[in-house]
């Protein structure tokens, strides 16, 4: 019976997996979304799937389509990685000349002058609203998807 559940788990979030990458914008987003492994702990079977920063900006938008209720908006606006010449305005915005600044990849990267330029309004960038991919993927789980687990029994 265990081996079953692990099976429909993983089969459930190969489905999830699908899903949220069908509903991603770009290529990189989807591409970025892979699964992680099925695990079975302390009779709690757990089947996930996780993405890097491409599929984070997909999911939630860039610049000033970004979706602000983003749970891990705050804790990236405190990191090195925020731009500092943004504030707390989210506009795609030139960075400053200043030393250990890191990109949303971890990769060092630093400005031209005292930065704060809007290059969104310049259309050198592009804002991108949020596809919330994995959002829906989620809602279908929860309303569909767990039906089929049980009824497989």
């Amino acid at each position: 019976m265990r081996i079953e559940l692990v099976s429909a788990m993983k089969d459930l979030q190969q489905e999830l997996l699908a899903e949220a990458k069908q509903g991603m914008r770009t290529p990189e987003g989807a591409e970025s979304l892979h699964d992680e492994e099925v695990t079975d702990i302390a009779n709690v079977i757990i089947a996930g799937i996780s993405g890097g920063a491409w599929a984070a900006m997909d999911e939630f938008g860039t610049g000033s389509e970004m979706d602000l209720f983003n749970p891990a908006l705050p804790d990236y606006m405190r990191s090195k990685m925020w731009n500092p010449a943004r504030g707390n305005d989210t506009t795609i915005r030139s960075r400053p000349n200043a030393p250990g600044q890191i990109d949303i990849f971890g990769r060092p990267v630093n400005g031209k002058g005292k930065g704060g330029v809007d290059l969104e309004a310049l259309g050198v960038v592009d804002a991108q609203p949020p596809s919330h991919a994995i959002e829906t993927a989620m809602r279908w789980m929860r309303h569909g998807a767990c039906v089929r687990l049980f009824s497989r029994q």
